[in-house]
């Protein structure tokens, strides 16, 4: 089961009742064709198929619920989960892989579904003797998966999210009030600015302010212990292929987000040896992307659904994915567009999860960018700014793409940042990466990984191209830029 939407949550500091305001919040993440919702207040809980369905009558200085959930199989699977005492009560959004072997080491539990989110709550439990926060911190360190969630005792709630920041949550305050959202837009709903809660942070929210603290981090700073070609390629793949198979198990068929560079092409091959694959590509007509990837699956025995976008096409998606990544920035909207367009043909097919290439550049070194850094600085250096952008990916790319694949009633995952291939990826001498300055291609061992793995050496070094340049989308979206207000900055560096 898949529950994906939006979730939300207000505590009063003056001990007015919020119920209101939290179904205003969960109204602007209501979206068509998505049902399913629910409100918790206090430890009261309620749920429905629309919000009109949320008539508790009750009244509280706390409450939290939840918009949009998607392929509930009973009723009682539906969010909010509560623990055995049903002293706790938890929304989630994500995947847990692991939370199977967690149901094992739960046997003094009892469980009323089979879904992770239960599982979830029933951790935290586990931990539980009157500090929340220091729960979930706990429950935390067990789980391996791609998360955000909140859970509440009544009193109080604390929110956390992955290691990663694949899921996002926003938290802030004002002078009445301390809430939570997985949209930015309903915090500004009842007048709070929010700001991200950071990858792996807890944050604890009552009626005294919010609180965060880091509990989790990605292993980035693993010490170099790997410099033979063959032993990179061998752990590397061996880590990569265990990290696909968790994100598609139990699926019929997944999409896949497919630019037909080596990162999307690898992640689509590795798949099909597990699930039905159908990948998805948008770009304008005879852009290098749709060439490449006709190209590709006919090569790989894959299937390719393509949709030719023309300049008009473009134009009507930009409104649209402008309301749902929250941004009116250039460089994350021509990055946007075509990640769209692309779930959007696979929520047509009825894919539940899609799976992204994002993060292979950050771990191999796949930007020109990373070799200036080598050419005028060493390797040290060019190790450096690879763990600062991981550390960002989070608001560079993968936000805007969750907020996409959310929208769309899709669940997207990311192979290439499961924890174990970061550590791998981070074990391995960056001379395997970019073996000089002058090596134009980059990614040597991803790339020689790729080969190993069956991709054809033409699709295995494939220039690095960027989506919005090989889908034709940014001269497009250039001639928009005024009439759209469009912010067009200088990206950090």
């Amino acid at each position: 089961m898949i529950i994906l939407g939006g979730f939300a949550g207000v505590i009063s500091k003056d001990g007015s009742d919020v119920v209101d305001l939290v179904l205003r919040m969960l109204s602007k993440m209501e979206r068509k064709g998505q049902s399913g919702c629910s409100l918790v207040v206090g430890r009261s809980v309620q749920r429905g198929l629309t919000l009109n369905d949320l008539s508790l009558g009750l009244k509280r200085d706390l409450a939290m619920g939840h918009v949009g959930m998607i392929t509930v199989r009973e009723p009682q699977d539906q969010q909010p989960f509560e623990g055995c005492r049903r002293e706790l009560v938890l929304l989630h959004t994500g995947a847990i892989y692991n939370y199977k072997s967690i149901r094992e080491r739960l046997r003094d539990h009892e469980f009323s579904t089979e879904t992770d989110s239960e599982t979830l709550v029933h951790l935290v439990g586990n931990f539980y003797s009157g500090d929340l926060a220091s729960s979930v911190a706990k429950a935390l360190e067990h789980l391996d998966g791609e998360y955000a969630l909140a859970v509440t005792n009544g009193e109080e709630i604390v929110v956390a999210c992955d290691a990663a920041g694949v899921k996002q949550l926003y938290i802030g305050e004002n002078d009445r009030y301390v809430a939570f959202a997985s949209e930015l837009r309903a915090l500004g709903e009842i007048g709070i600015e929010g700001k991200r809660l950071l990858p792996g942070h807890v944050a604890k929210l009552t009626r005294n302010g919010v609180a965060s603290m880091r509990v989790l981090a990605l292993p980035l700073d693993e010490e170099v212990t790997v410099y033979d070609l063959s032993e990179a390629i061998k752990r590397y793949s061996e880590a990569l292929v265990r990290a696909v198979k968790k994100r598609v198990e139990g699926f019929n068929r997944i999409g896949v987000i497919f630019s037909a560079g080596v990162d999307s092409t690898l992640i689509a091959k590795i798949a099909s040896e597990f699930t039905k694959v159908i990948c998805y590509t948008a770009g304008l007509k005879n852009s290098r992307d749709i060439r490449y990837a006709r190209y590709a699956a006919e090569k790989l025995g894959l299937k390719v659904r393509i949709r030719k976008l023309t300049p008009e096409d473009i134009e009507r998606y930009v409104p649209r994915v402008i309301e749902v990544i929250e941004n009116r920035l250039f460089n994350q909207l021509e990055a946007g567009i075509p990640v769209y367009a692309a779930v959007e043909m696979a929520r047509e097919d009825g894919v539940k999860v899609i799976l992204s290439g994002q993060g292979a550049d950050e771990l191999f070194g796949g930007y020109e960018s990373y070799r200036d850094v080598v050419r005028r600085e060493g390797y040290e250096a060019f190790r450096r700014k690879q763990i600062k952008h991981i550390r960002n990916i989070y608001r560079e790319t993968l936000e805007r793409e969750n907020k996409i694949a959310m929208a769309l009633g899709l669940e997207i995952r990311y192979p290439y940042l499961d924890p174990e291939v970061v550590r791998v990826a981070m074990q391995i001498d960056s001379k395997l990466k970019i073996r000089s300055a002058d090596d134009t291609l980059q990614k040597y061992v991803h790339r020689e990984t790729a080969r190993a793995l069956g991709i054809p050496e033409e699709l295995a070094y494939r220039p690095k191209d960027a989506a919005q340049f090989s889908s034709g989308v940014f001269d497009v979206l250039s001639k928009l830029v005024e009439k759209y207000n469009l912010i067009v900055v200088k990206k950090e560096d």
